[in-house]
């Protein structure tokens, strides 16, 4: 199916660039050096070439860069995805392969399409993403990249692929859709963040703390005053203060001057600047 994908991006290229010569085009960059920047196994060789051929018109490049869409390193996955950004019609095209692999292909293969369709934000891969997410057989790194891509389009349609992802077992796919929700453009509310202030995995209650405090939404403010004097990790406890400081409620002064005495250093300073704020 690869081999198929690439023959058929390579020939829009040739339709597209086939007059272009390399002495002329890109801004120095060649297929060669890219290849070699490969075989070398430099991350930041890759990504400096690929980058170098931003605007080369190279047939045989495509092949190349497709490639790296299934690199093991992200780096190197966001900067081939950026390239095929700069190519309105390869990346079309790559989009709607990707589409379908989101809904039919293996875990691996799922991880690389959400990384790509996020990378150049196809917002029409939304219902795609939306289908991938809820697959029972996709690993935890597959589901955050799905997670990841709703987060790079920013759109408020991804909401219910982040709601389900919140739900996940695995404490890192809930931790990034946290994030995710944050980042959404035009998010009106973050009331469905203020049950993972009790998730049962600190990285989770710290990243929601962040998220409910930035907001201001008061409505996990007595949660929030648990978190500051009583979870066991200081970086929620720390998070939680900051966040009380963010809602601004007096409500919260017993429990950040207790915090204040914080047995952690970064959680008394946190704690005293919260109080300072609600004076």
């Amino acid at each position: 199916m690869m081999k198929t994908i690439s023959s058929k991006l390579a020939a829009v290229a040739l339709s597209l660039g086939a007059l272009a010569t390399p002495a002329i085009a890109g801004r120095g960059g060649s297929n060669g050096q890219i290849t070699s920047a490969v075989s070398s196994g430099s991350v930041d060789a890759i990504i400096a070439e690929v980058e170098r051929a931003e605007g080369l018109l190279c047939p045989d490049c495509v092949s190349t860069v497709r490639s790296l869409l299934s690199h093991d390193r992200f780096e190197v996955r966001q900067v081939a995805a950026w390239w095929f950004a700069k190519r309105p019609g390869l990346r079309e095209q790559t989009a709607t392969q990707f589409k379908q692999v989101l809904v039919t292909g293996a875990a691996l293969d799922v991880r690389n399409a959400a990384d790509f369709l996020g990378r150049v934000r196809q917002y029409d891969a939304l219902p795609a993403l939306r289908t991938a997410i809820v697959r029972g057989d996709l690993s935890a790194e597959a589901k955050i990249a799905i997670v990841r891509a709703v987060g790079y389009m920013a759109h408020i349609d991804g909401n219910g692929i982040l709601l389900t992802a919140m739900g996940d077992a695995d404490a890192t796919v809930r931790t990034a859709a946290i994030v995710a929700w944050r980042d959404i453009l035009g998010q009106v509310s973050v009331t469905p963040i203020v049950p993972k202030l009790s998730d049962s995995d600190a990285r989770v209650r710290a990243e929601a703390a962040t998220v409910v405090g930035a907001y201001g939404e008061r409505s996990g403010l007595s949660q929030l005053e648990v978190l500051v004097t009583s979870d066991p990790d200081p970086f929620v406890r720390r998070n939680a203060a900051w966040a009380l400081g963010q809602i601004g409620s007096v409500d919260a002064f017993a429990a950040l001057t207790t915090a204040s005495s914080d047995k952690s250093g970064i959680v008394r300073n946190v704690a005293k600047a919260a109080l300072a704020t609600l004076r």
